[in-house]
């Protein structure tokens, strides 16, 4: 139900590669987006940093561009949303400014402690408490990767935050913890607070702080606030972005559970895929299911949800950001040819990858070049090459593995549902009728994409419709914002070359599962 007043509502989304400001006319159905990619910088192997005043200056840069196709601007802005990328590691000093470059999600410097901590049982232990397996990316093992490099950095931190929580305090002042960011993060007790949602808040897990090592910095991690908290945009931060002081901002929630709910999901009926710098895979559990459902899936994230449910997640390194690799670092000479030409490379390629006549003999690509779900440290590559291998076959299979990839996560969260659920798709692939059609033969389930591609942004736009008045809740604000959706269904000619690709994908993807890599 539409408000009367008729404001516009900004969505404010920072990923692992770019950040994004949508504007919404909540009564025309339409939107606006701005966006500008953000430098990772690997200095070592393993490594992903980036600099967070790069990133703020990124997203005043995206909100005063989009607030400059709006005739008067800012005032017809009545409440701001957020969210942005979980996990990996912002560190900030009292007054919210970084003492060090962020850590990205993708960042392995800490994968050697993971295996050792899998080797001492550690992880399955504290998995029952946080929900979540460990891995290189989360916040606990960053900080205790730290702890021993640059114990002086987190000296001279007052908080350890997520991304979102990161540009809340830029735009507001404030420097918080919110909910649905801090739950993924491995360090809180979800389980806790599901047994009793009502009558506490969740709090950090002494057991894990002091497992990780991070008993002297457990100060750096605060109580964390609901995702419906508003706050106010700040006069400096005004002064930069072009937004009125005082304008509401609420804390939103973390970029999973915003695909999840921005794709119009509220309950266990589907899975969601995300596809971008990581392969998002993920269903919601109610509460009262989800140690069951943790302990048959075993998955490696999972956080609360808006709605109160757990979201658990099967997530790796591995999806469309291998493309981007394949194209622009190894692959360059028809990518340069296109470039050349004006074309969009990603088009042009997934659209020769339609005509390609695929084989069972096509080469077979691993997606791990910044990790796999297994091995933070694992590494990519091409298996099956022969003198007759081109660059058509070399990019299909890139395409492929990139869609099996998903699928060995998908059967995974299989075991905690009675029975094969559609798939609502989400990000770049979305915006390719042949990748979601690689999709839907990929995974054997329906396929559903939708023609709007900033679902984290539908769902923080529906929430500051909420706290604006302009929706009765977050379910009416998405069906507004996002009211259809295109369906591809698995082609049945294809089944049985798609099932012999894919055991022979899950063959060798196991093989280098269990590679001992190192970091």
């Amino acid at each position: 139900m539409l408000a009367m007043n008729g404001g516009l509502l900004l969505a404010i989304d920072a990923g692992g590669s770019m950040v994004k400001a949508t504007v919404f006319y909540p009564a025309g159905g339409r939107s606006r987006t701005v966006s500008q990619s953000i430098p990772v910088a690997r200095h070592l192997p393993g490594q992903s940093e980036r600099d967070p005043d790069v990133l703020w200056a990124a997203t005043a840069g995206c909100i005063r561009k989009v607030l400059a196709g709006i005739r008067r601007g800012a005032e017809r802005i009545s409440a701001i949303g957020l969210t942005a990328h979980g996990n990996g590691l912002y560190l900030v000093d009292a007054d919210g400014r970084a003492t060090r470059a962020a850590v990205m999600a993708a960042d392995t410097r800490a994968a050697s402690l993971v295996r050792r901590w899998a080797a001492d049982g550690l992880a399955d232990h504290l998995q029952a408490r946080s929900w979540n397996g460990l891995w290189a990316g989360q916040p606990g093992p960053i900080l205790a990767s730290l702890a021993h490099t640059e114990p002086d950095v987190l000296a001279g931190s007052h908080a350890a935050l997520s991304c979102k929580d990161y540009l809340w305090g830029r735009l507001t002042g404030s420097i918080e913890t919110e909910l649905t960011a801090a739950s993924a993060s491995a360090l809180y007790d979800n389980a806790a607070w599901a047994a009793d949602p009502g009558g506490k808040t969740l709090e950090v897990n002494d057991e894990m702080i002091e497992a990780f090592g991070l008993t002297r910095w457990r100060c750096l991690l605060g109580i964390p606030v609901s995702p419906t908290t508003v706050r106010f945009v700040s006069p400096m931060a005004a002064d930069v972005t072009g937004l009125l002081p005082g304008t509401p901002i609420v804390a939103g929630v973390v970029d999973n559970a915003a695909m999840h709910h921005g794709s119009g999901v509220f309950d266990s009926n589907t899975i969601c895929v995300g596809t971008g710098t990581w392969s998002i895979n993920q269903i919601l559990v109610p509460t009262s299911e989800v140690e069951t459902a943790v302990a048959a899936i075993r998955p490696n994230a999972a956080n609360i949800a808006l709605n109160g449910m757990a979201l658990l997640c099967e997530a790796s390194p591995t999806s469309a950001s291998n493309l981007d690799w394949a194209l622009n670092q190894a692959i360059r000479t028809t990518a340069t040819e296109h470039r050349t030409s004006g074309l969009n490379i990603y088009t042009e390629r997934l659209n020769l990858d339609e005509c390609r006549r695929q084989s069972l003999d096509d080469p077979v690509f691993l997606p791990f070049i910044d990790g796999s779900r297994a091995d933070s440290g694992a590494r990519g590559a091409w298996v099956g090459l022969s003198s007759a291998t081109g660059e058509d076959q070399l990019l299909g299979a890139v395409i492929e593995g990139i869609c099996f990839e998903h699928r060995r996560h998908v059967d995974r969260l299989q075991a905690a549902l009675p029975t094969r659920q559609p798939v609502r798709l989400s990000g770049g692939a979305t915006k390719s009728a042949v990748w979601c059609q690689r999709f839907a033969d990929a995974l054997g389930v329906p396929v559903h994409a939708s023609p709007v591609t900033e679902l984290g942004s539908v769902c923080a736009g529906a929430m500051a419709g909420v706290s604006a008045g302009t929706f009765a809740d977050v379910v009416d604000g998405v069906l507004t914002l996002n009211p259809t959706w295109d369906v591809y269904q698995p082609n049945p000619l294809t089944s049985d070359f798609v099932t012999a690709r894919y055991a022979r994908y899950c063959d060798l993807a196991a093989y280098f599962d269990h590679m001992p890599w190192e970091a």
